[in-house]
Parts: C-alpha cells; sequence; structure tokens
C-alpha cells in the first residue's frame, strides 16, 4: 500500500478540492464520503469507489475489496482530506451514480431545499420508508456535499435522486399516472390521511417560503398536517410524516 506523508501531495489536494467544491464534483462525477462505517454501507449498497485514504490504525480493518484502491496517510494528511475537527481516519471517494429512468409510485419532492441537514435527513428517511425516489427541483442543497454526505448515514448509496425542473415533474407524474399532491396550507387543502397516499408523490418547499407559486398551480391537490401548537413544521420533520404517510398506505 502506497503511504502518504505530505499535505501538499496531489491525490490529498485533489481530494480536498472535491470536498469543497460542488463544481468539481459535477464535473469529475465524483464525491467524499469519511468513516468505516460509510465504507461498509458503501460497499453494501453496490456503490463504486474510486479511492481510499486511511491512517495507519485503519489499514488492518480495511475490507479487502478496496485495499487495492487504499493510500496510507499520516494523521496530519487525514486532517487535509477531512472537513470534520475530528477525522475518523478513513475518507474515501466514490462514483456519482448516473440518473437513470423515473420509475416507482412513491416520491418524495423537494423544492428549492437549502438546508444540507434538511436534505440529508430526507434522504435517510425516503430509504427506511420504502420511498421509490428523491426529487430534487430548483436549487436545492447539494446531496454529494459532505455534510449531506454525512447527514444520509449511508442512504445516499441506496435512495435514487433525480434533479428536475417544476415542469419536469409535472410531465413525469403524469407519465407514471401519479398524483402530485403539495404540501402546503390552502382553502383547497385535505388533511394528510384524509387521502389515500398508496401512489403519489408529495413536494415539500423552501425551509423559509414554502412552495412557490410556479409548483403549486401544478399539483393536484394540497395536503396539510394537523397540529395543535407551533404554526409550521421543520421541513425535513414534515416530509418526514408525509412518507410515513405513504409507506402506511398500501
Amino acid at each position: 500500500m502506497m503511504k502518504i506523508t505530505s499535505r501538499d501531495n496531489a491525490r490529498v489536494k485533489y481530494v480536498a478540492k472535491l470536498a469543497a467544491d460542488k463544481a468539481l464534483r459535477r464535473s469529475e462525477g465524483l464525491f467524499v464520503c469519511e468513516g468505516m462505517t460509510m465504507l461498509h454501507e458503501a460497499l453494501r449498497s453496490g456503490a463504486q469507489i474510486a479511492e481510499v485514504f486511511c491512517e495507519e490504525s485503519h489499514t488492518a480493518h480495511l475490507p479487502r475489496e478496496v485495499s487495492h484502491l487504499a493510500y496510507e496517510v499520516e494523521p496530519h494528511v487525514m486532517e487535509k482530506l477531512s472537513d470534520v475537527k475530528a477525522p475518523q481516519g478513513v475518507v474515501f471517494t466514490c462514483r456519482i451514480p448516473s440518473q437513470g429512468t423515473l420509475a416507482g409510485q412513491r416520491f418524495l419532492a423537494v423544492e428549492e431545499l437549502r438546508d444540507p441537514g434538511n436534505a440529508g435527513t430526507v434522504l435517510r428517511t425516503a430509504d427506511a420508508f420504502g420511498i421509490d425516489a428523491v426529487l430534487l427541483v430548483g436549487d436545492c442543497a447539494d446531496l454529494y456535499a459532505p455534510k449531506v454526505v454525512r447527514a444520509t448515514m449511508g442512504s445516499i448509496f441506496r435512495v435514487p435522486v433525480f434533479h428536475l425542473t417544476a415542469a419536469e415533474l409535472r410531465a413525469a407524474m403524469t407519465e407514471l399516472d401519479v398524483p402530485l399532491y403539495g404540501g402546503a396550507l390552502d382553502e383547497r387543502a385535505a388533511r394528510v390521511g384524509d387521502v389515500s397516499l398508496r401512489r403519489a408523490c408529495v413536494l415539500i418547499g423552501n425551509e423559509a417560503r414554502g412552495l412557490s407559486g410556479e409548483a403549486l398551480a401544478l399539483c393536484d391537490q394540497t395536503l396539510y398536517i394537523p397540529m395543535r401548537g407551533a404554526e409550521s413544521l421543520n421541513a425535513a420533520v414534515a416530509a418526514s410524516i408525509f412518507m410515513w404517510e405513504m409507506s402506511k398506505a398500501q
């Protein structure tokens, strides 16, 4: 296994830039993950791993499948590779999966969802409840940024993700014969639980502004979550409730 001792090593600088630069991730088709647990999740899910960097204390625990892709690095080099204060000793790069064909009958869509923690939680919950795909509408948080990847707890490797405009979302649901519901409180909104979500796409809006007028106009109906106290819910919490309702509908 090749050993890297310098923070100025070309491979190290490349991975550090990959973690920080969305445009580079997109052009290279790679993203950065951290931790032995995430590495095992990636392998279990069939992700394409490109390179692995690990400290000496972790080399004995590396899965055999990636040993030929691994570099041993000094702790100060790991600090350069990681974007957290306490690195986990393993950093690796993965291929961003290609966008295939949208299929299924239960989807969660988000419009302009900006918070990395919310984005990661949505993906993790979609994985937990068997949602067929997560659909990103507009300028959402980059799901392959390190903060979002960490928040998914491995679900990033399993949940199909599609980037669509609002008009493309409407067209896709029409083609699949799946109703498009908007999570919003307006005069035509139905109470969640009163509408079957066995076949459904629920669209959640931006954390601060909710759904845009354009998106609302494309929805077949709006749905609301009844509450006793607070006026609104965190976007990821609202999305999780809708996904739970979809998972119950058989």
